[in-house]
């Protein structure tokens, strides 16, 4: 026995909000998530919208949950979430460790990256050491 889906009620202001979010925000996981719930507004199933963005039904859930406590404002990543950085822009023993080990490898990736292991001592890509 499964249990009723809910579909939530939105107002014009929220549905334009939605309908610009999922267009133009500069986050491709918040378009996902607005047109997600602009789907679900129009009485779409969460296993219909999950297979038609090719996500989980649970997770449709929990914005629909999300939307309807917090607002449109609980669709976006709250700060702390997500992969803590390796290297530091703001670290300044990360950009004074790179300037050092640059001059000193120029060119050589895999050179600056043997020596930025050293010190932090913690475990990188050579594309972390790039985009860093």
């Amino acid at each position: 026995m499964s249990r009723k889906e809910k579909h939530i009620e939105l107002t014009e202001t929220e549905r334009l909000t939605l309908r610009e979010g999922s267009k133009y925000h500069s986050k491709p996981e918040f378009r996902v998530k607005c047109q997600g719930l602009l789907l679900n507004h129009t009485g779409m199933g969460f296993k219909t919208i999950a297979t038609h963005l090719g996500i989980s039904h649970n997770t449709v859930g929990n914005w629909v949950k999300a939307c309807e406590t917090i607002g449109i404002a609980g669709l976006c990543r709250k700060n702390g979430q997500g992969r803590k950085l390796i290297l530091s822009v703001s670290n300044t023993a990360h950009t004074d460790l790179l300037g050092k080990t640059v001059e000193a490898h120029r060119q050589n990736v895999k050179a600056i990256r043997a020596d930025l292991i050293k010190e932090p001592a913690t475990p990188m890509s050579t594309d972390t050491v790039k985009r860093f």
